[in-house]
């Protein structure tokens, strides 16, 4: 049943990406480096939702050699261009992840190992139209994280039961 709830994914052109971002950087008389789109690249190639220290170690692994600072200041502006975009997920670093190879859609975080689940519910979608309809509001943007325990047996929150309990 969650797969039927999967979001959309869309293919990107990864040469089309850089180029938007080099057009944005360009309008912001920011500099297109190398680094600033391998880190792009990084982000669409790997499938996830990723802190700055995995991006660090996907960015060494393919022997791009980068600082923390540019790092921030590299997803600073790939969020500011659309390109990505940023988690913030309660008890947990910031996330970040592509912004374009997803349709719309929601998180369940796991709270204790913090794996994360995207699912699209068009009811649920359709349920928030209706609310902000009853109160007269307009849809700017939401945000709908559902935190829980999944049920991986290898989840550190799953309790080890004991011979003969």
């Amino acid at each position: 049943m969650v797969d039927s709830l999967k979001p959309e994914t869309k293919e990107v052109d990864i040469q089309e990406l850089e180029e938007q971002f080099k057009s944005f950087l360009y309008a912001h008389n920011g500099k297109v480096t190398n680094e600033r789109l391998a880190l792009l690249r990084a982000l669409y190639e790997n499938d996830g939702h990723f802190s700055v220290d995995e991006i660090l170690d996907i960015m060494k692994n393919q022997r791009v050699r980068v600082s923390r600072a540019t790092v921030y200041r590299t997803l600073d502006l790939l969020v500011q261009s659309g390109l990505v975009k940023r988690l913030a997920l309660e008890g947990q670093e910031t996330r970040y992840e592509s912004a374009l190879t997803q349709g719309h859609h929601d998180h369940i975080v796991c709270v204790d190992c913090h794996k994360i689940l995207e699912f699209f519910n068009p009811e649920l979608e359709q349920l928030q139209d209706t609310i902000l309809e009853q109160h007269n509001f307009q849809m700017v943007r939401h945000v709908h994280q559902l935190y829980g325990r999944c049920i991986d047996a290898d989840c550190p929150g799953k309790k080890v039961k004991k011979r003969g309990s």
